[in-house]
């Protein structure tokens, strides 16, 4: 479960903010006043939720272009204000909002984890060289493209239990024969 935290330059409205969120079981790490404290959060943590109202030194829509991957910010946009452009990171609720909509927005962003966040495990350059002559030997022998030689390779593994790798080096252990 990712943090959750407010920002806005509005203590009162950020009290507000809290209480309807605490009425639904969302608990708020922390309530700051700037963009500027949001980003040094941010520099600290690695992912968030932040709920955002007016802020005194940039707009949401800023402030969301310059989270790090992991942060995601609920907009709470004043009524009459338009509806910025797409941001990926950056859901607008035009107020007055829906106290259900606030929680559930909020809960399903605080629920889930950014894939971007997480680093992806790379392998070992002798594997790749593996993996590929495994390839090649299946695009020659069944006349196939990488990526299906890929998938054949994985299919394979799965079939027989094994790892990726252990299927590659039957396949080079096959054609040796």
């Amino acid at each position: 479960m990712r943090d959750v935290i407010l920002a806005s330059h509005n203590p009162r409205a950020a009290e507000r903010v809290r209480a309807i969120l605490q009425s639904g079981q969302i608990f708020v790490q922390n309530v700051l006043s700037s963009g500027a404290e949001v980003l040094s959060y941010a520099s600290i943590r690695p992912e968030a939720v932040v709920v955002c109202g007016r802020l005194s030194d940039m707009p949401a829509t800023e402030l969301a272009r310059l989270l790090p991957n992991g942060f995601d910010v609920v907009w709470l946009l004043p009524s009459g204000e338009p509806q910025p452009g797409f941001c990926s990171n950056l859901v607008p609720l035009q107020m007055p909002v829906d106290r259900a909509e606030l929680l559930d927005t909020v809960r399903t962003l605080a629920a889930s984890a950014r894939e971007q966040s997480r680093p992806r495990a790379t392998r070992a350059p002798e594997e790749e060289a593996l993996l590929h002559k495994a390839k090649e030997i299946l695009m020659q022998k069944d006349g196939i493209s990488e990526r299906e030689a890929h998938r054949a390779l994985q299919r394979r593994a799965m079939r027989t239990g094994q790892k990726l790798l252990d299927a590659a080096r039957q396949v080079l252990s096959d054609s040796e024969e």
